[in-house]
């Protein structure tokens, strides 16, 4: 029998939590394929931008007239940067999870498989509009991450407005696991994915909800509270179920559809998901890819 979201979220103790849910998958661990150069031909794909000319099979290219690269399966280890949301909406919690301890342990779950693969980790935390690398690529790196994640709060607001983060645009190939919420006031947090985008990354998105957050259907009157804003106001449940509940279906839906861009993935999740579940989703998924 698996440990419930709640069971193992109560341990407090992030590295045992991640070893009880790696255990629970049952797609192996593994982020995927790797392919890169090789010895061993795989297959040939499209020349991509960011991609070295001298890997072009020019032989194919004198038959066909196509831009073509050979991959191969290799060993070399993939450059993982993890990243945390930790405005004050990621305080919410529902039936006794909070999500800020659900992305916890979803992180702490990635960080350990990649590290059991031999990864290289890195970690940053957006809060109060700065970004912020906390742990660098180091053999401790995995160790740090799980001290650091242990300690971390939410609070404050995310910026509306856009800003520009240098840090984000590196041109290096890597890996990107977002978690967050990815609730916006504008298009705040498109414009950080929109940052981090470039041919080499691949970005993952985790958007974390609460069942009443993706809909409304609780009775009575309510103190609704701005864990961003400390602001509260209270609200009958039929002044605002049907306006909420069309709202939040149509953010959703146009959230997913500005995201269906090249080499990024988002993954719409419920606090009452199994950790695991999504987990094996995630590197099933990426196993396919």
């Amino acid at each position: 029998m698996q440990a419930s979201n709640l069971e193992i979220i109560k341990l407090n103790n992030l590295k045992l939590a991640a070893k009880i849910i790696s255990e629970q998958l049952k797609n192996g661990l593994h982020f995927g394929k790797r392919v890169g150069v090789g010895s061993e031909f795989e297959q040939y794909r499209y020349y991509e931008p960011g991609d070295d000319p001298k890997r072009i099979d020019w032989k194919y290219f004198s038959r066909s007239g196509k831009y073509m690269i050979k991959e191969s399966q290799t060993e070399s280890h993939l450059s993982i940067r993890m990243m945390l949301d930790l405005s004050g909406s990621m305080n919410y919690t529902e039936n006794g999870i909070k999500r800020l301890d659900y992305a916890k342990n979803l992180l702490a779950s990635l960080s350990y498989l990649a590290h059991l693969q031999g990864d290289s980790l890195n970690y940053f935390t957006l809060k109060d509009g700065r970004v912020e690398q906390k742990v660098a690529a180091s053999p401790k790196a995995f160790q740090r991450i799980l001290y650091i994640l242990e300690e971390e709060t939410a609070a404050g607001a995310w910026p509306v407005s856009r800003q520009d983060f240098p840090i984000l645009k590196s041109k290096q190939k890597e890996l990107i696991i977002l978690v967050s919420d990815f609730l916006q006031k504008g298009n705040e947090w498109l414009d950080i994915v929109e940052q981090m985008r470039h041919p080499k990354k691949e970005i993952v998105l985790f958007q974390i909800l609460g069942k009443q957050e993706e809909k409304f259907e609780l009775k009575g009157n309510f103190n609704f509270h701005d864990l961003e804003s400390n602001r509260s106001v209270i609200l009958d449940n039929k002044a605002i179920d049907k306006i909420y509940n069309e709202s939040i279906r149509t953010y959703l839906s146009d959230f997913k559809n500005s995201l269906l861009l090249p080499k990024v993935h988002l993954f719409q999740v419920r606090l009452t998901d199994s950790i695991s579940g999504i987990l094996s989703k995630f590197l099933t998924e990426r196993s396919l890819s």
